[in-house]
């Protein structure tokens, strides 16, 4: 390569700004970005004590043992040929220095050797230190670098990036003498940074071969917990099927896998300290091989936790009106038993919650959950899980959902599923959205099974035919929705909770929950009129032969309330038992004028 830039052009640009109109373009900013310091008079670069070289190079213990072999390899290729081979940190430190004894001997001399720091903040432009400002390889030639004692050398950098991650570990840096002619640094540069980068994959791979054998060990000791393991660029190595359900906060998640790569390095304690409470809920595991972290694993604790809020929440629908107390009392002795046990009942009624619930309420509440959609079962698949004993490892639930729907090979194979089952102690849950009795007596179920999976019956009654849990329910849903979205709590109107006691619900529970969510999130001000309902809510009054909606009804009962006490707005507020700026925005949405007495 051409020498683009002389002496005299550095002169001009140091005394009065004048920019070289041959310099390269990274040049040029590299030094602007050098002359916002006043370091172009020094003659060597800064230079780290012996201890603190000996921590630079203990935490890049990896990047040194990556470039391990292609330093040897090159220390004997540059020797007596002019050059050096620098291996440099992420923060411009010279770690290891290999190469001609001469040109060595030399660099010392303005501290291009071992301890020496060539970030551009600390020497300005050189090869090394923009090569880790830009993220490129770069080289520097003679007057190209900023401070002149600096002149003297010409130098290519060549960054070396983390498999997995591509976050930037250092830089190879190949430096000469301005006199000596040499014309394949950049190729050898490039060459060495990628046999390092090479050695560092095998590197991570072995790591991963490691955590994957160590996952079994793992998981006796966890059992049935959810468990993920990631390797050192915080990728998965290893997680169970149910991690991501049980695992709620993919922001401290993501956070965590961002983290991971920039400590892995650290001591394992100081790392385990960093990431302990990071994700709440889980247990954090630092693994280690030969005393040094390779990867984390993260253990949900939610199976206990679930097995509590499940609990209280069972004492909260208990509480809705007589027909749950019944359910949630006959469900929590259902719970202290082995009895196979069916849940009937329309969609979105509860029943997957009830069957949870009562399993959490078991003496085998840590085992497994196992929930099989009947319908999407095919009979080779059901054969080869027989085949396999899927379902009969480990004491828990083995819940069939919508077994009704399966085709008949498949029930014939369902039964053999539940008796294996049913020996090794499994309990048997099934759900139905439809009478499996009726389905037995018209030929359409199979009698051996329905007797099988129906020890008892549950019928969970669809909200339209339990009336007065409607309003509690809702408050209740309300309430939760509140507690995990960190927000308001809506409020209902009168006439709005009119609305939704009168309708129907043929989505149950789960409409009402989806309903809650809906006008949470367009709801601009969070209280709910019945205007704010969508429109299969707003029914409409026929009394006296007139056509009148609930909106006319409620207007009225404003108009009556404030006739009876007397314009008083404060008492009228405490009659119709709503908030006096509550009464004041229904005053203005009815057109109703506020002049009368406060």
């Amino acid at each position: 390569m051409e020498q683009t830039v002389q002496k005299g052009d550095w002169e001009d640009f140091m005394a009065v700004g004048r920019v070289p109109r041959q310099i390269r373009l990274e040049v040029l900013e590299s030094w602007k970005r050098s002359a916002r310091h006043s370091f172009s008079h020094l003659r060597f670069a800064p230079t780290l004590t012996e201890d603190e070289l000996a921590a630079q190079r203990t935490s890049a213990r990896r990047l040194r043992r990556g470039a391990h072999t292609a330093l040897q390899r090159a220390g004997r290729l540059l020797n007596k040929s002019g050059e050096i081979l620098l291996l440099c940190d992420d923060a411009g430190v010279v770690l290891d220095a290999v190469g001609d004894s001469r040109t060595l001997a030399r660099g010392s001399e303005n501290h291009l050797n071992l301890g020496g720091q060539w970030t551009e903040e600390a020497i300005g432009t050189n090869a090394i230190g923009t090569s880790i400002k830009l993220g490129l390889p770069v080289m520097i030639r003679e007057a190209e670098h900023f401070c002149e004692a600096i002149q003297r050398w010409n130098c290519v950098a060549t960054p070396i990036a983390e498999p997995g991650t591509g976050r930037l570990l250092g830089v190879v840096d190949i430096s000469w003498p301005e006199a000596l002619h040499q014309t394949s640094a950049a190729a050898l540069s490039a060459a060495l940074a990628l046999q390092v980068e090479t050695e560092l994959t095998r590197m991570v791979s072995r790591e991963r071969e490691t955590l994957a054998e160590r996952i079994h060990l793992r998981r006796l000791r966890r059992g049935n917990d959810p468990l993920l393991i990631m390797d050192r660029s915080g990728a998965d190595v290893f997680a169970t099927e149910d991690f991501a359900r049980f695992c709620e906060d993919d922001e401290a998640l993501t956070w965590l896998r961002g983290q991971v790569p920039q400590i892995i390095d650290q001591t394992p304690d100081t790392i385990a300290e960093t990431l302990s409470d990071c994700l709440h809920g889980a247990d954090l595991e630092v693994i280690e091989d030969q005393g040094e972290a390779i990867g984390v694993m993260l253990c949900m604790r939610q199976r206990r936790a679930k097995a509590l809020d499940m609990s209280a929440q069972l004492d909260q629908a208990s509480k809705l009106g007589e027909a749950s107390a019944r359910l949630c009392a006959q469900a929590r002795k259902l719970a202290q038993t082995t009895i196979p046990i069916l849940i009937e009942g329309e969609t979105g009624t509860g029943k997957t919650y009830l069957a949870e619930a009562i399993h959490h309420a078991s003496t085998e509440a840590e085992g497994p959950f196992t929930l099989i959609d009947c319908p999407q079962l095919t009979e080779a698949g059901l054969r080869e899980d027989l085949a396999e004993a899927r379902y009969g490892l480990e004491v828990g639930v083995l819940c069939l959902n919508s077994p009704g729907a399966a085709i008949a090979p498949v029930q014939k194979l369902l039964l053999a599923a539940v008796e294996q089952a049913s020996l090794r102690g499994m309990r048997i849950i099934s759900l139905s959205q439809r009478s499996l009795y009726d389905e037995m007596r018209k030929g359409a179920f199979r009698s051996d099974l329905y007797y099988r999976i129906a020890g008892v019956r549950l019928h969970i009654p669809p909200l339209r035919e339990r009336p007065e849990e409607i309003a509690p329910l809702l408050q209740q849903l309300v309430r939760c929705h509140s507690a995990r979205q960190c927000g308001r709590e809506i409020r209902f109107t009168s006439g709005a909770m009119d609305a939704l006691k009168a309708y129907a619900w043929p989505g149950n529970i789960r409409e009402m929950r989806n309903l809650v969510a809906t006008l949470d999130a367009l709801s601009p001000t969070g209280l709910i009129d019945d205007r704010t309902l969508p429109p299969e809510f707003r029914q409409r009054d026929t009394r006296n032969g007139a056509e009148t909606t609930l909106r006319d009804l409620e207007r009225a009962e404003i108009i009556s309330a404030i006739a009876a006490e007397n314009g008083n707005l404060s008492q009228v507020a405490r009659r119709l038992g709503i908030a006096r700026s509550t009464l004041y925005l229904k005053l203005d949405s009815f057109g109703i004028a506020r002049s009368q007495k406060v």
